[in-house]
């Protein structure tokens, strides 16, 4: 049986990491959501790990194992095309580490529920009284300047692309992950390249909207390397340049 929600998990060498009790923990909560964990070309035994995970909740747990590693974009765009085969209604990616923990789910599904014109809701990493938010001083200011750089580039005033907590609706899947991403961190941006391309700036109130999370800490391992920030400005000119209905 199918359920409403399917979240895509990406996953390059998470044999150590991955957080396996805690999507088991959640499903037995949520029988209405299931995870597609895709190995990105792990070396390690991330393969074994997803294929234990799998065996104890066969019914909401698939696995998508690629040859080789193709970045987050690639893996997220290959889990995204896999499940949007199998009649969900809503689908998402969460990082693997959980930095975003996976009750916050719930209120992004909660904002597509509500809202029927919105078709992308994105986990937004705003630190206010009340919210648990937790992200390293540099990383955090680093990231605002390429925040407002990129809501420049997209003439929209989204606070926070680069979280990795989202969900779609099904009907928008095949249109925006129909084609291979330019970057493989950037790929966020160029999601919302391509919704405003699809559905028109002036037709855009309502359709992309921003949950501010309850909680996101950030994990010491990360994946994103610093040296990946000089590279990060020109994946954004590309992107600038590509998505032509943006200039």
């Amino acid at each position: 049986m199918t359920t409403p929600v399917c979240i895509i998990i990406p996953c390059y060498n998470e044999a150590d990491r991955l957080p396996a009790d805690a999507f088991l923990a959640y499903q037995q909560t949520h029988p209405d959501v299931s995870f597609c964990f895709v190995n990105d070309g792990s070396r390690d035994r991330t393969a074994d790990v997803l294929a234990e995970l799998q065996q104890k909740n066969p019914a909401q747990i698939d696995v998508l194992n690629l040859a080789q590693n193709q970045g987050k974009a690639g893996a997220v765009r290959s889990g995204m095309l896999h499940a949007a085969q199998q009649g969900h209604l809503y689908l998402g990616y969460f990082d693997a580490d959980l930095a975003t923990p996976l009750a916050a789910i719930d209120d992004l599904r909660l904002v597509l529920d509500k809202h029927p014109d919105c078709v992308f809701v994105m986990g937004s990493r705003i630190k206010h009284l009340g919210v648990n938010i937790k992200r390293d001083a540099f990383r955090h200011y680093v990231g605002r300047i390429i925040a407002t750089i990129i809501s420049l580039i997209l003439k929209l005033p989204v606070y926070d692309t680069q979280c990795g907590a989202k969900l779609l609706r099904n009907t928008v899947v095949p249109i925006v992950f129909h084609d291979a991403f330019i970057s493989p961190w950037l790929f966020d941006v160029e999601l919302i390249a391509r919704l405003v391309g699809h559905f028109g700036r002036p037709n855009l109130h309502g359709k992309l909207l921003e949950e501010p999370l309850q909680e996101w800490i950030e994990q010491a391992d990360s994946r994103l390397s610093s040296t990946y920030i000089f590279r990060m400005w020109t994946e954004m000119y590309r992107i600038y340049r590509t998505y032509s209905h943006l200039r």
